[in-house]
């Protein structure tokens, strides 16, 4: 940004004891890569452990809150320090990225208080997120119109998926469509993009390790929620409303390790050879998936570790998975930014996914096979076939190239500019 003129102020969390509450795991070595010349404010969050302090504050917490607690923690501390901020800069603009979604509230708030244009960077969708069901249809409406809102305040709305956009899109059909725009998640491509992407074969390489990073947003319970009927509930989830329906089983790894397993039981020497690698927080859903499916022997649970151990231990894998949740009759609409990690590897992608985003990327980009986890037997003998053949293919780098940073650099500076004269005008 500060290439093409831009110059941003980051208002951020100052990582503290009172955000490790709310958020554990934290990678300081990547803030080496931060250049020095950005300022960064770091405002303290609130201590809100008192919303958790027994089960009645908890629930109230959870079941009367739309968006998370971020807001509540913040925005006495913000609001002490952003109006010196204000006066020192002089800002020309507000972006705001979610999520946490609270922080679309706080920059509809900034927007109208100091009258600055509103860039919002909707990386998810709010109001038709489905990981788990709501409290109730007047949830849903309270969200929605939330959502609507900030969307009206807005002078633009990011999306990175033409699948999101359609459905932020779709859910406001009365908000300007000229609104919505769309700049792709990106990756920096240092050494180009027409490459090789190779796997030997389990013969040649002597190994097969598949590897995935990050986590799963699997919930068992929420699942099990999703599923049962109204009237098969009791108390206040009987009036829970779904406002899409999405099966977050299948984000999990569990239709791969199903495949996993049938090719182990049909090739049973490549038991010391096939190895299925996790890198991220282990749920306990997942040891008991392993266990269930008899696999412990051939799962190595890597937990938590730094962007550098992660990509180390990414880059000795032979293949990589991803994964995506079920939209019922619709499409998946978010693209992870492991796909981009991965491709720094050079490894194959293994794709156990559902219609959608990262089906159309990992297909037309050329990185890897798309396997449909609906198909059982299919998928037990493209798996097994990936293992003894291998893969071997090139990048297609004309279609990377909508994905570089340099274009999304050069969109979001369009729209930035675009938004302050829009508004000035």
């Amino acid at each position: 940004l500060k290439a093409n003129g831009i110059n941003p102020i980051v208002v951020t969390f100052a990582a503290d004891d009172n955000l490790r509450k709310l958020q554990s795991k934290f990678d300081y070595k990547l803030l080496e890569e931060l250049d020095k010349d950005i300022t960064v404010y770091r405002i303290p969050l609130a201590d809100v452990t008192h919303l958790y302090r027994n089960k009645i504050a908890s629930f109230k917490n959870v079941y009367f809150n739309v968006t998370d607690n971020y807001l509540k923690a913040w925005r006495k501390n913000f609001y002490a320090q952003l109006p010196a901020i204000i006066e020192k800069y002089d800002p020309k603009a507000v972006i705001v990225t979610c999520p946490p979604f609270s922080a679309a509230v706080l920059g509809m708030e900034v927007s109208k208080k100091y009258g600055l244009p509103y860039i919002l960077d909707m990386r998810d969708a709010w109001a038709k997120l489905s990981m788990s069901p709501l409290g109730s249809r007047l949830h849903y409406s309270y969200k929605k119109n939330l959502e609507r809102k900030v969307f009206e305040q807005a002078a633009s709305v990011i999306t990175v998926t033409p699948q999101l956009k359609d459905n932020l899109q779709q859910t406001h059909p009365n908000i300007s469509q000229d609104k919505f725009k769309l700049i792709y998640n990106s990756f920096e491509a240092s050494s180009g993009l027409d490459e090789t992407v190779q796997y030997e074969g389990i013969s040649k390489a002597g190994t097969c390790n598949i590897g995935y990073v990050g986590s799963f947003y699997y919930s068992p319970e929420a699942r099990e929620l999703m599923n049962k009927p109204w009237w098969k509930k009791s108390g206040h989830r009987m009036l829970q409303y779904i406002p899409v329906k999405e099966d977050w089983l299948y984000r999990s790894p569990y239709f791969f390790l199903k495949a996993f397993r049938s090719v182990l039981h049909k090739n049973e020497h490549w038991k010391d050879k096939f190895f299925f690698h996790h890198i991220g927080e282990t749920p306990i859903w997942l040891k008991g998936m392993v266990e269930e499916l008899e696999l412990g022997d051939n799962i190595v649970l890597h937990g938590f570790q730094s962007f550098d151990k992660t990509m180390s231990l990414q880059n000795s894998f032979d293949a990589l998975l991803t994964t995506s949740e079920k939209v019922i009759g619709g499409d998946h609409y978010c693209l992870p930014s492991k796909l981009f990690n991965y491709l720094s590897s050079k490894k194959p992608i293994l794709g156990f996914v559902t219609a959608g985003i990262q089906a159309d990327f990992i297909e037309k980009s050329k990185a890897g096979l798309v396997i449909d986890p609906d198909n059982e037997t299919l998928a037990a003998e493209k798996l097994e076939q990936f293992i003894e053949t291998g893969y071997n293919g090139r990048l297609n780098s004309k279609y990377l190239d909508l994905y570089t940073t340099s274009n999304a650099i050069s969109d979001l500076v369009q729209v930035i500019r675009d938004s302050i004269k829009a508004v000035a005008c």
